[in-house]
């Protein structure tokens, strides 16, 4: 009974979001995305780059031998996670302005549109 009722429950919860969702288009979603992705990515870049230089001080500072190989064993994965971080922005941006998707082309009035007279769809 639980293995049939949690998913219809589920689905009919979810039903009157999924019927107001109607006006949302892919351009809509693309915006928001990059949008979002616009002001996390610094935060992530800036994070990264603090706990990178607070490694690297807590590694030259202190005296204690296990402290000092515990800030060394952070050094590599602070900067493996910049360089992550760093590689994915400039990817996006690279497949962004190659293929013309990005937030600044999904705006509403941008959305590229092909003619179907025959479906009357008129750009």
């Amino acid at each position: 009974m639980k293995k049939i009722l949690i998913p219809v429950l589920s689905i009919m919860g979810f039903s009157p979001m999924i019927a107001l969702a109607t006006d949302t288009t892919a351009g809509d979603i693309m915006f928001t995305i990059g949008n979002l992705l616009g002001y996390v990515t610094p935060i992530l870049v800036t994070v990264a780059v603090i706990y990178f230089i607070w490694t690297v001080i807590k590694y030259t500072l202190t005296k204690d031998e296990a402290q000092k190989k515990k800030a060394k064993d952070n050094i590599i994965p602070a900067l493996v996670g910049l360089f992550l971080i760093v590689a994915f922005w400039g990817i996006l941006s690279v497949v962004s302005n190659t293929f013309n998707v990005g937030p600044e082309q999904l705006r509403k009035d941008h959305i590229p549109c092909v003619p179907n007279p025959a479906m009357g769809i008129d750009c």
